[in-house]
């Protein structure tokens, strides 16, 4: 920028007072004469102008410019090095890639004449940036294979310097599509000015591509797991497209075709996958041309190249369905309906285990017999071998059913953490009283839960809720209902069972495909004759069914009830002949069953075991968290956690898991992904024995990712014009598109640098200062002539 600078502004008082003197001259010839005074007037300033112009030379004024010294700043050229710049913008025409090798030289040209100048004003420094920088003499290594574009960690890498840093400018050719576009914020005051380089002019079109996609699992039997995908288009409209999930071997699970609009208009595709095996599964989420559909999965299937770019028609899909066996205890006051109806139906669950207890006589009161001195035994039986063996009668008898050996629940209920923590999931109590329980057992429960990160189901019956005597226990503390209210109504007859709003929200609740449907089902469903009647839920309950007496809204009363207590979850049905449901018709049973069948699910899966794994990217690593409990569920530090990785092409690697220090009981790793795809990772988990040197095995689990670094490259493949103006907005740059290169040292010329030269001209030796008193005496002396003056 070009200034006027006054090299002595102390002469101003003389140059002020000069042009004063010259005003009064003019002033006083002008006295007295008979003149037009509009040309008199004019030539008076004229002849000022040129007085005030020679007044100003007294001051020794001079043109001053900075400009940066040539050789001492540094300039830096960023070419985007990644795969999405050989995306061609029609079929068959040049790639993005190629018009960028060609203007920065990269090819047999040579180094083009705009660098070649540029290289008289600045230091080039020639970068390539992809996943990570990398320094080049030229362009020629340009070989777009980079499988990220890691702009703005680039950026911040080649400013971080200090205050001594000479970089004056950064160029940056990219095509806009930043894959860490969410760090743009960060560029925010940056004392470098950064010009992006557009390149490209538009998508590439006819193209089909997948911009994003997720995964969500429910409890919901038949579609376990339903994928939502957004889908992109360029030259397809009114065209069908094809989105379809495939299996590892190839073969499609679900097909949905969309028909599309206008370009870049984008569409949500959701589908619904059906049952799927337990454990870690790997699938392909894959868009095509609708005609192309019936083909996949043929052996002789390959994608077609009609399409501008095919890398962004498919992506990779992980589904961890866990796998169990959920162990569930069931505790049941007495043989009933219920079990019989629920054992039935989760029979068809396999992953699903219920160790059961079962009351079939209560305990007696115990007697104290008076007899001979010291006798405690009936007299009765005085004689008939071991008594005190024989006077155990205030013991409640229980079987057991569906324990896994002979040791399982043979002392009744659980009564220490390690027995209840390590061997189940979740805990159901059916009719049964409190007074069942010992205190130490109640707290057990509620630790269980809150602590645990177990579920507790508490089922209707008489000895249940209120008249069980749970009011002001540590199992009434937990449940979702207050128990304060005693009712002296009727008891309820023919209730209907409906769902809330909240319980249409969830998915486990609902058991056909359709709302329609499930509403036709409600509707058939048979009246209930046992129901616990509440009237009030906790606060953070949710109530996902009620059950009323007739038509009556004012008479429903909560019958499925929900809520979360500390890391566990608590859910309570006061409806006890839920049974009647599944006698009504073969198709009610199925309903029946398959509703068990989702409740339970949704009750364990959640649930935390004693192992847990997560996995989270970090770039090209992938970070492994492993979680070790005790049976207690207490932090375990003395364990050896060994994981075993196995990658798409089915090598195997071996980890070990080191103890962290910001967690007790953590353990981490990091695992490198070599190539792109699923990966397997399989923990084990082996503790210190007895005798502090022998393993004892503690358990092991399954975890699986998918490496698909490009996905995110080829999510977008318009130019990214408006994040390039951001960027020079918040870097005070400027974008330029590629045509715009060979003016690129005229641009740069005048930018503030770190170090610059000051340029300065005196304002005497300037052609148009001289033109311009010239032109002023000139203008004078035609007025004057014009006037009569002269």
């Amino acid at each position: 920028m070009t200034t006027l600078v006054i090299q002595h502004p102390e002469r101003l008082w003389l140059a002020v007072l000069s042009l004063v003197l010259v005003a009064a001259l003019l002033w006083r010839g002008l006295r007295g004469r008979s003149v037009r005074r509009g040309a008199a007037g004019l030539a008076v300033l004229c002849k000022l102008g040129v007085a005030a112009l020679l007044a100003l030379l007294l001051t020794d004024p001079v043109w001053s410019r900075k400009q940066p010294k040539s050789g001492e700043n540094e300039v830096i050229l960023l070419a985007d090095n990644s795969a999405s710049m050989n995306v061609a913008e029609t079929p068959g025409g040049r790639t993005r890639g190629d018009l960028v090798r060609e203007a920065l030289g990269g090819g047999s040209a040579g180094r083009p004449s705009w660098m070649e100048k540029l290289g008289l004003q600045f230091r080039l420094n020639q970068q390539l940036v992809h996943e990570r920088l990398e320094g080049a003499s030229d362009f020629s290594g340009l070989g777009f294979e980079g499988r990220k574009s890691e702009l703005h960690r680039a950026l911040g890498t080649l400013l971080k310097g200090g205050p001594g840093t000479r970089t004056a400018a950064v160029v940056l050719v990219t095509d806009g599509l930043a894959t860490d576009a969410a760090a743009l914020a960060g560029q925010a005051g940056k004392s470098v000015p950064v010009f992006p380089v557009i390149v490209g002019e538009s998508a590439p079109a006819p193209d089909l591509g997948i911009v994003e996609h997720s995964v969500a699992q429910t409890a919901f039997e038949d579609t376990p797991a339903t994928v939502t995908a957004r889908i992109s288009a360029s030259g397809w409209a009114g065209r069908e497209a094809a989105v379809l999930v495939l299996d590892e071997s190839g073969k499609a699970l679900v097909t949905e075709k969309v028909r599309l609009g206008r370009d870049d208009e984008t569409r949500t595709v959701r589908l619904k996958l059906p049952a799927l095996k337990p454990g870690i599964g790997f699938y392909r989420l894959l868009t095509l041309d609708a005609r192309l559909a019936g083909l996949v999965g043929r052996e002789d299937w390959k994608p077609k190249s009609g399409e501008a770019v095919l890398a962004n028609n498919e992506r990779h899909l992980v589904v961890d369905r866990g796998s169990g066996p959920y162990r569930v205890l069931y505790l049941s006051g007495r043989p009933n309906w219920e079990y019989k109806f629920m054992r039935r139906a989760l029979a068809a669950d396999s992953e699903v285990q219920v160790p059961t207890l079962i009351r079939i006589a209560r305990r007696e009161p115990k007697f104290e017999w008076r007899g001979r001195t010291g006798e405690t035994s009936n007299p009765l039986f005085r004689g008939f071998g071991e008594q005190g063996a024989a006077q155990r009668y205030d013991q409640p008898v229980l079987i057991r059913l569906g324990t896994k050996d002979a040791l399982e629940l043979a002392d009744g209920f659980p009564k220490s953490a390690e027995q209840l923590f390590g061997e189940y999931r979740a805990v159901i109590l059916d009719d049964i009283e409190a007074d069942f329980f010992t205190q130490e057992q109640m707290n057990l429960i509620e630790r269980f839960v809150s602590e645990r990160g177990g579920a507790l189901l508490t089922l209707g019956g008489q000895e249940s809720y209120q008249p069980g005597g749970y009011e002001h226990t540590p199992v009434g503390r937990m449940l979702p209902l207050y128990l304060d209210r005693v009712t002296s109504a009727p008891a309820v007859e023919n209730a209907r069972f409906d769902l809330t709003r909240e319980g249409w929200l969830e998915p486990w609740t609902r058991v056909r495909s359709s709302r329609g449907e499930d509403e036709a089902r409600l509707a058939t469903m048979p009246g209930f004759f046992a129901v616990n009647q509440t009237f009030s839920i906790k606060p953070g309950a949710s109530v996902l069914a009620t059950v009323k007496a007739g038509d009556d809204a004012a008479s429903a009363w909560p019958a499925l009830v929900a809520q979360r207590f500390g890391e566990g979850r608590v859910v309570s049905v006061t409806v006890a002949d839920l049974w009647r449901w599944g006698m009504r018709d073969e198709q009610a049973r199925v309903d029946f069953e398959k509703a068990w069948r989702q409740l339970m699910r949704w009750l364990v899966v959640d649930v935390p075991d004693r192992l847990q794994v997560s996995t989270t990217p970090a770039g090209d690593l992938r970070r492994l968290e492993v979680r070790v409990r005790d049976a207690s569920f207490q932090p375990q530090d003395d364990a050896v956690v060994r994981i075993e990785v196995t990658g798409p092409d089915g090598g195997k690697s071996e980890l070990f898991a080191e103890p962290s220090l910001k967690e007790a009981g953590l353990f981490e790793a990091e695992h490198h992904a070599r190539a792109a795809g699923a990966h397997r990772a399989e923990v084990r988990v082996r503790t210190l024995g007895p005798d502090g040197r022998s393993q004892e095995a503690v358990e092991s689990r399954q975890t699986g990712w998918v490496h698909d670094p490009q996905a995110a490259e080829f999510a977008r493949l318009r130019p990214g014009v408006e994040w390039a103006e951001n960027l020079a907005n918040l870097t005070g740059g400027r974008v330029l598109k590629l045509q715009d290169l060979p003016g690129l040292p005229e641009v740069l010329k005048d930018i503030r640098a770190p170090v610059e030269e000051t340029l300065s001209t005196p304002l005497w030796h300037t052609p148009w200062f001289f033109g311009l008193v010239l032109a002023l005496l000139g203008s004078e002396w035609a007025l004057r002539r014009r006037g009569g003056l002269s």
